[in-house]
């Protein structure tokens, strides 16, 4: 893998997971999914644009569909979320030096500009960091599968799919 290369196998796997049980706790809920790979040797990525696929659930025989991106349209979303997330982290270079000086600075009472400053910089490197780490994480787990759908037994599909999900 050279530079400025993302990998994206031409292969895809599908995780389905099917909820089993939901055990409500104190504060928390506990959530057992019975999981299954769908792939094989026919689940290869379209060449390009993007293809609906068809499976069924192994549990409670379901029937869904998702749409999966092509390779390079997959690699070039992985790419450009993992730019953006580390162009985010790199403002940090910028933001949190800003903030320690104007922090450390000495204002008037009545000065609220200085402090309205120090305000929107902090703010810039808050979301700097939190946009930045999810944008980098995305990168790294975007798969090219999407818009996950439940088949209603008259052929249309349904965008809430309750107790199944992609992993």
């Amino acid at each position: 893998m050279g530079a400025g290369k993302v990998s994206v196998d031409e292969r895809y796997v599908l995780a389905l997971g099917c909820r089993v049980s939901v055990e409500p706790g104190v504060g928390s809920t506990r959530v057992t999914w019975s999981m299954q790979g769908i792939g094989g040797e026919d689940r290869k990525r379209p060449p390009q644009g993007d293809r609906v696929v068809s499976f069924t659930c192994g549990r409670c025989r379901r029937n869904f569909c998702a749409t999966v991106e092509s390779r390079s349209k997959t690699r070039s979303k992985r790419l450009v979320y993992q730019v953006v997330g580390w162009l985010l982290l790199l403002s940090l270079l910028a933001t949190v030096p800003v903030v320690v000086h104007l922090g450390g600075q000495t204002v008037d009472e009545n000065d609220s500009g200085a402090t309205d400053q120090l305000g929107i910089f902090l703010l810039m490197a808050a979301v700097g960091f939190i946009a930045g780490l999810t944008f980098v994480r995305l990168g790294r787990a975007h798969e090219g599968v999407r818009k996950f759908r439940l088949v209603r037994p008259d052929g249309r599909t349904t965008v809430w799919v309750r107790g199944h999900r992609l992993f």
